[in-house]
């Protein structure tokens, strides 16, 4: 473990920020040509029918094919045809930059993704000083497995949730209702939860090295659980609809009882780890070297 002065604390952190707006900057260069098609991507539930009606068509197909007379009486034999497009929805702008912004918004974004590991590294260099060696070798795990985490967890979200909270919304639609959905409102909504599920995704690795430093415990987690329920749903009340408020809660829960069986599984230091000659300071630590 490395003692630095405040003053110093400052200086690594004023470097460690720009090499990351650099990496950002740079990430959002390489993305500018592709936000026109990660755009198309994400307005896909608007062209295309949801997982729900796919999962209904499957399942009234089974039923058909399984139990016909069934399926005559519940009246799912005339309903066999499978799922054809949504009438196509198309979004609106008002102003007449908006479309420009919006895609600066999702090259942000998607640059932040392609610069992540380099944001992580620098986030490790900046905390590694205050760590013991046996704990700044977690930096082999850290970067990629963070990296993972947090496409998986847009990858999670692009596929299965948001899909899901755009049928919904659509559902409402009648002779009466139609939807003009707002290009600004309906990217920022998206790209919000996108970074949202991302980082909940982070979770269980923060929880596992949490506990490798001896800061919690699996007893502590498991005995925290009802206030866990507690903090996912004020995390999810932030959003108004009872469907995005439902499906950010419950991912949110589940990973932190992925974090308990993980940590588990990696296991959590002890006290005999706590005084193994180990907890002496590197002569070679991973990331730069104290300050002379």
């Amino acid at each position: 473990m490395t003692e630095m002065p405040f003053l110093e604390h400052l200086q690594e952190l004023r470097k460690r920020l720009i090499i990351s707006f650099i990496a950002l900057f740079i990430g959002m260069a390489v993305a500018w040509p592709l936000a026109p098609s990660v755009q198309r991507f994400i307005q896909r539930p608007l062209r295309e029918p949801s997982i729900t009606q796919k999962l209904h068509y499957s399942l009234n197909s089974y039923v058909a094919r399984t139990f016909p007379n069934l399926a005559r009486s519940l009246g799912v034999d005339r309903a066999l045809s499978p799922p054809a497009p949504i009438n196509p929805h198309r979004l609106n702008y008002m102003a007449p930059l908006e479309p420009f912004f919006v895609q600066m918004k999702i090259a942000l974004l998607t640059g932040l993704g392609l610069a992540f590991p380099v944001i992580l590294y620098q986030l490790w260099l900046f905390i590694s000083p205050a760590l013991y060696p046996q704990e700044r070798k977690y930096v082999y795990y850290f970067i990629p497995f963070g990296t993972v985490a947090f496409f998986a967890g847009d990858l999670f979200f692009l596929y299965l949730v948001w899909p899901l909270i755009i049928a919904f919304s659509l559902a409402y639609e009648s002779d009466i209702l139609f939807s003009m959905l707002n290009l600004t409102q309906f990217v920022n909504f998206c790209l919000r939860l996108l970074l949202l599920f991302g980082l909940i995704f982070e979770l269980p690795l923060i929880m596992v090295l949490l506990a490798r430093a001896g800061l919690v415990s699996v007893d502590f987690l498991r005995r925290q659980r009802r206030l866990a329920i507690l903090l996912s749903a004020v995390v999810a009340a932030f959003h108004a609809d009872v469907v995005t408020m439902t499906v950010i809660a419950i991912p949110i829960y589940a990973m932190y009882e992925v974090a308990i069986l993980l940590i588990r599984l990696v296991g959590e230091r002890t006290r005999e780890t706590e005084g193994a000659p180990a907890s002496v300071p590197a002569s070679n630590p991973v990331g730069p070297p104290p300050q002379p």
